[in-house]
């Protein structure tokens, strides 16, 4: 039985009840005559909750074209006078995904026992449902579909930093290996990598990666740079790691993760842990022709699949496997076998061991596969190409106005370096380290600024330093988010009126 005739016998039953206190209370039943009740007025009626689930939305316009992309923005309940443009840090979840979300969670509640019964029986093949135990593998087959892997290698993770916690608590650190990251890495990889230092003896390398990253450099280059630090000898039995960011949220540079997954898997034996919080949603991954070992993701990001929401990728064939030994420990062993059967063996697929690390947030995960599945029907890789071409015509804006040395990254021929995230600073005191103050605040005069106006408009800065060696933060930059579903010209024009007029007015001397 579905759980809406589930639903509509205990309404049946309620009205019952009503009506035998009135007849009982009518008959003297019930009460004095002395002392009558006094009068309650009825409570107020609550809102109602979305009971079925939604497909996404169809765009009938023609693909590629400004009208496409306008019918595909009204999927979300971003409001007319609303610029959103730092995905970066979080995105707008599509209405029929949010509805979704609550049907799930009601579903749920109403019935926990045969919740996902119930949605398969009253929702058949709007989105992949069956039973309890599949319908959690349907998801992370769509997903497997949509990012070039298989379905044991996907994880359905909770945040890019969940993930990466994951990995690190799995992998059997020894003193004597050591791990090749960048000094521009978000703290969800420096944390665990700075762990594996202090506690196991990991030697960690930071590879610097240039503040201002100009037109000129190639991949060879970048590859270059990982290349003289994987090629340094190791103690015998050591193993050797290459941790990094695809995307830096910090400056936005976009690293070659393909060129530097295969010169280090099959040049120097080395594993690879990608960083990809920018990547789902904004980028075409291919997870087996990248070639990582591992790739954790955010959700919440340019998915825009809702808060607490990820996806972790552990590849689970071909050869060399990294050591790993289930990263949550819930289903690794117990204590009345020893050694566990999976010590030292990576004969068990992580989408079903690593997955069962406790009550897991199926609504939300669920909801985040349905904003990716509407992702699929626009296009993963139009997505990526129309991103990124927005963030170029941002990038042409600055540079005519201050030119190309206000911006971090510069606009590269190569492709590969291409995103759609742009990072800047049109200050004279971009590189002066001693002018960080200074601009620190009049940026933030500038963000409270056009978040006061309307439209109201979302961007963000960002803080770095500019070698590995330093010891504080000495890199300042706006950081604003192209996204295609959501995001156009027209936008970009308006934002970027509003953000000169206030830097303008900020005194302080700008490039030219």
């Amino acid at each position: 039985m579905s759980t809406r005739s589930s639903r509509d016998d205990g309404f049946n039953r309620r009205d019952f009840l009503k009506g035998f206190s009135a007849a009982a209370l009518g008959a003297g039943f019930v009460g004095s005559a002395h002392a009558a009740r006094p009068v309650v007025a009825p409570p107020p009626a609550k809102p109602a909750l979305p009971e079925a689930l939604q497909g996404f939305p169809e765009i009938h316009a023609q693909r590629g074209t400004p009208g496409f992309w306008n019918q595909v923005r009204k999927a979300f309940p971003l409001p007319r006078d609303y610029i959103h443009m730092n995905t970066g840090t979080t995105g707008s979840q599509p209405e029929f995904s949010l509805n979704n979300l609550a049907v799930y969670n009601l579903y749920k509640s109403r019935d926990p026992r045969d919740w996902q019964l119930n949605l398969a029986a009253d929702f058949p093949g709007l989105f992949p449902h069956s039973s309890s135990a599949s319908a959690t593998f349907n998801r992370q087959t769509q997903v497997a579909k949509a990012y070039g892997a298989s379905q044991p290698e996907i994880v359905l993770s909770y945040n890019t930093t969940d993930a990466c916690n994951l990995i690190f608590a799995g992998t059997p650190w020894k003193p004597g290996d050591r791990i090749i990251t960048t000094h521009m890495e978000h703290p969800a990889l420096q944390g665990p990598i700075a762990w594996a230092r202090d506690y196991h003896g990991v030697e960690v390398v930071q590879v610097e990666i240039p503040s201002n990253f100009t037109a000129d450099i190639t991949v060879e280059q970048v590859v270059g740079w990982f290349e003289a630090e994987l090629s340094k000898p190791l103690p015998a039995g050591a193993k050797q790691y290459v941790a990094f960011s695809e995307i830096f949220y910090k400056n936005g540079v976009r690293m070659p993760v393909k060129e530097i997954c295969e010169l280090a898997r099959k040049k120097y034996g080395a594993y690879t842990i990608v960083d990809n919080a920018h990547g789902w949603g904004m980028l075409e991954v291919d997870c087996h022709d990248y070639g990582a070992d591992f790739i954790a993701g955010a959700g919440h990001k340019w998915l825009c699949g809702g808060p607490g929401t990820g996806i972790l990728y552990v590849r689970n064939q071909g050869d060399n496997l990294p050591p790993f030994a289930m990263g949550n420990f819930f289903l690794y062993g117990n204590p009345f076998v020893a050694p566990s059967p999976n010590f030292g063996n990576r004969d068990w697929p992580p989408a079903a061991r690593m997955q069962s690390r406790g009550e897991a947030n199926l609504p939300a995960l669920f909801a985040m596969t349905d904003s990716l599945a509407f992702f699929q029907y626009v296009g993963l890789a139009d997505i990526q190409t129309q991103g990124a071409a927005l963030g170029s015509y941002l990038k042409d804006k600055i540079a005519d106005k201050w030119g190309e040395n206000a911006l971090w990254v510069q606009k590269n021929p190569d492709p590969r370096f291409h995103t759609s995230l742009t990072s800047f600073n049109p200050f004279a005191g971009k590189d002066d380290s001693t002018q960080l103050a200074a601009m620190n605040a009049a940026m933030n005069v500038v963000l409270a600024a056009l978040a006061a106006e309307t439209p109201k408009i979302y961007v963000r800065t960002v803080t770095w330093r500019e070698r590995a060696t330093d010891t504080a933060d000495n890199r300042i930059g706006f950081r604003i988010s192209t996204h295609a579903v959501y995001n156009s010209r027209e936008e970009i024009d308006w934002l970027f009126d509003r953000l000169v007029h206030h830097v303008n007015a900020s005194g302080l001397p700008q490039l030219s």
